[in-house]
């Protein structure tokens, strides 16, 4: 049975797609000082135990002073008798998936791997056996990562009480919902801030006849049929029915329990309304469904852009376009700011540990060790202090520019893949102070989803919930990003999605969350 798990694990990753996370943070909070040790202690009657080699796995591009900043990571390690050392594998972002699915598949020897809610939750690498059951580790080596990530968030990490992942809190998940508006193109079109959906087309519409760049300020996305992917549920607090969210790619929750097929609801219908507004009137890219994460991100980093869903941007890409810009001309624009914010997940982020992994432990005492200091986590988080950065404060660094390295940093690490808000820095000089606000504080008049906990269990329709993945790839996501007209194309994607197992898959869904509810009373 487990063999057959693995194959099947090796297709549905194949087709997920979704993206949602950023790449890293110019980010902080309170930087907690801890103390200078890990908490692991020296074994074998006082002497140093044998020094175990991890890999994890995580995407991105390797940093041009990686080996010099985890040789550092390594010998701190050893001064403090973890008995860990760590090789870090970068697997670039468009290989992600089909990557990782294969070293899965064939049990390819790694301890540790990236996790990303909004794109593959660690629920779909549980059901088709492919996590290791990471609680005996925690309970023994995991002290600081229980006494830095807050309860209700690490039990989102559970699955029938036992941990199969180590969440990185990192980010206030309230902050769903929202987008990024550049102020100073506003002020240059004499445009106000829109507060509606149609406000925000006419906007943009004058901003692309006007535009100075070198590329039109298109919206920076790849292409996908998720709104918690895409960061289209900006629209959703302009809907009569929110507060709801979208679990799981395919599933409508609302606050009142209701669980239904997210493209067969009107919600869908609307969202897929304005993205083709905005594809018919290019405020899409005309190649949207092709689209590489590196065009993203390259079209992003330019300055080359008016509004992102989402949050994102620094002062340098700003000034790429607009030299007189400051950290101010960065805005958070919500639709119907007097609704509730609501939390679609408990975290975005975190880390697992493979069923193959000889060194589970091991994978736990490091993300652990992580959390033992300040000076641990600027080490992986921000490199070398003096070659790196500098301190700025209590709070803040400055990044050293490497003229080598086309004047950025030549080492840094991700917030969002293993930070954690105690520990944060901000890049006082370059960090948008709007974006901080909203992504690193907490949100006190925020309310979790019913859903956000909820972890489906695909077992009884594995191989519907694979084909209408698949399917849903190739005929909805088109018809969600505009470039189709829903009326034309969608009762053909549909009827394909029903003979492909929705049907029976949303039914799986909709008793298993009734279950669940029931189990919470």
């Amino acid at each position: 049975m487990k063999k057959s798990y693995v194959i099947l694990l090796a297709v549905v990753l194949l087709f997920s797609t979704l993206i949602g996370c950023s790449q890293g943070s110019n980010s902080t909070n309170a930087a907690d000082k801890g103390d200078n040790s890990s908490t692991a202690k020296p074994e074998n009657n006082g002497k140093p135990a044998k020094t175990v080699k991890i890999k994890y796995l995580v995407p991105g591009t390797e940093p041009k002073d990686y080996k010099e900043v985890f040789q550092k990571v390594n010998e701190k390690l050893a001064a403090d008798g973890v008995g860990v050392e760590v090789e870090k594998i970068y697997i670039p972002w468009d290989a992600w998936d089909q990557k990782l699915n294969l070293m899965l598949s064939t049990g390819e020897d790694f301890d540790l791997f990236h996790v990303m809610q909004d794109r593959t939750p660690f629920s779909s690498y549980y059901n088709r056996g492919a996590l290791a059951d990471i609680t005996d580790a925690i309970e023994k080596y995991g002290q600081n990562l229980k006494k830095h990530i807050p309860d209700d968030i690490f039990d989102g990490a559970k699955i029938d009480g036992k941990y199969y992942a180590a969440p990185s809190y990192w980010v206030e998940m309230a902050s769903e919902g929202e987008f990024n508006i550049r102020r100073d193109i506003l002020r240059e079109n004499n445009l106000k801030e829109p507060t509606t959906p149609a406000e925000l087309i006419s906007a943009w519409e004058t901003v692309m006849k006007n535009w100075k760049g070198s590329n039109k300020p298109y919206l920076g996305t790849r292409a996908d049929f998720d709104p918690i992917f895409l960061h289209t549920s900006i629209l959703h607090r302009t809907y009569d029915t929110f507060p709801f969210t979208v679990k799981d790619k395919f599933f409508y929750v609302n606050q009142n329990g209701e669980v239904k097929s997210w493209i067969e609801t009107e919600e869908f219908k609307k969202d897929a309304s304005f993205m083709r507004e905005l594809y018919t009137k290019g405020i899409t890219n005309p190649d949207i469904l092709v689209m590489k994460q590196e065009q993203v991100d390259a079209q992003l980093d330019s300055g080359d852009w008016f509004v992102r869903l989402g949050t994102g941007g620094s002062l340098t890409g700003l000034k790429k376009y607009n030299p007189e810009a400051t950290v101010n001309d960065i805005g958070v624009v919500w639709f119907n700011p007097e609704k509730e914010y609501l939390r679609p997940l408990t975290f975005k982020n975190g880390n697992a540990v493979p069923v193959n992994s000889k060194h589970p432990e091991a994978a736990v005492k490091f993300m652990d060790w992580m959390l033992a200091s300040q000076e641990n986590y600027d080490l992986v988080q921000y490199g070398i202090e003096g070659k790196h950065y500098t301190k700025d404060g209590e709070k803040g660094y400055k990044p050293i520019k490497d003229p080598n390295n086309n004047n950025n940093p030549g080492y840094r690490g991700s917030d969002s893949q293993n930070g954690n808000v105690n520990f944060m820095r901000f890049d006082l000089e370059n960090s948008i102070p709007d974006n901080n606000k909203v992504l690193f504080e907490p949100n006190p008049n925020a309310v979790n989803s019913i859903a956000a906990n909820f972890i489906f269990d695909p077992t009884n329709v594995r191989a519907e919930y694979t084909n209408i993945m698949s399917e849903a790839s190739a005929s909805i996501t088109p018809i969600y990003m505009g470039v189709l007209e829903y009326d034309k194309a969608f009762p053909a994607a549909l009827e394909k999605m029903r003979k492909a197992g929705l049907d029976k898959v949303v039914a799986e869904y909709q008793k298993q969350f009734q279950e669940y509810q029931a189990s919470l009373k």
